[in-house]
């Protein structure tokens, strides 16, 4: 089986003793576990004032790794949102760019951020939405920092149906919620859990709206993949959520 990993990051997170992954131990880590590809973003960014310079790092740290894809992170509440995302798309390799708008102060119904969206659709460039990073009932105490509120995630995704947008990190609760209410929406699988997740979800929600996804290092590489493992589909079913729907997601 191939698969394509929609969600895993390198670098260093301050709250909790992850693996630091550089590109070379992250694609070896991920190789043992049967994850042949990955799109890769940077974690450095995360409390970064700025995400320039963790994004430059990314770039030229995954050149010889062509099994990953990086995924740069914008905030578009900063004034240079635009120089950032010029200075990313001139490496061909960038066909997503990921927001964080719980730890970036990021309003989904804000004009910085329907720019973004209109900016991405004008170059071709894919968005992905991170709803969390860890759960929040996990988030070090002196941070005060919630997941993406459904609510403002489904305005932005009946505002901008013209495209799909790939969302990071929701529960098996918020992909069963949203993903029939919007055909666009892409969702992963990583923070989706319960008894057979990959059939649960299959009953109420399209096999296309759904892409693999570890997100490693926070989660269990492991444990994503036997979701996939487990779920009893074959042949081109299996295929479409182990990597082919990722693929054409990613497609210009």
């Amino acid at each position: 089986m191939s698969a394509f990993d929609a969600n895993t990051w390198i670098g260093r997170w301050p709250f909790a003793f992850l693996t630091e992954h550089s590109p070379r131990t992250l694609m070896a880590h991920l190789r043992e576990r049967g994850i042949d590809r990955a799109v890769v973003s940077p974690l450095d960014a995360v409390f970064a004032p700025e995400p320039g310079a963790a994004n430059r790092a990314l770039l030229r740290s995954t050149r010889l790794f062509p099994e990953l894809v990086p995924v740069p992170v914008i905030n578009p509440v900063l004034a240079n949102w635009r120089d950032e995302l010029e200075v990313c798309t001139r490496d061909q390799r960038v066909r997503l760019v990921r927001v964080l708008p719980s730890y970036h102060g990021i309003s989904l119904g804000s004009r910085p951020m329907a720019e973004l969206v209109l900016e991405l659709r004008q170059r071709g460039v894919r968005l992905a939405i991170q709803v969390r990073l860890i759960d929040e009932r996990h988030e070090h105490h002196a941070l005060r920092i919630k997941p993406v509120s459904m609510r403002d995630l489904s305005r932005l995704l009946a505002a901008h149906p013209e495209g799909p947008l790939l969302v990071s990190g929701l529960l098996r609760s918020e992909v069963i919620t949203l993903a029939p209410q919007h055909a666009h929406l892409l969702a992963d699988l990583s923070f989706a859990e319960w008894h057979d997740t990959v059939q649960h979800l299959l009953a109420k929600v399209r096999l296309e709206q759904l892409v693999f996804a570890s997100h490693t290092p926070f989660l269990v590489t492991a444990a994503a993949n036997a979701k996939i493992v487990s779920s009893g589909l074959k042949g081109s079913r299996l295929a479409s959520l182990s990597h082919r729907n990722l693929e054409r997601f990613l497609q210009p």
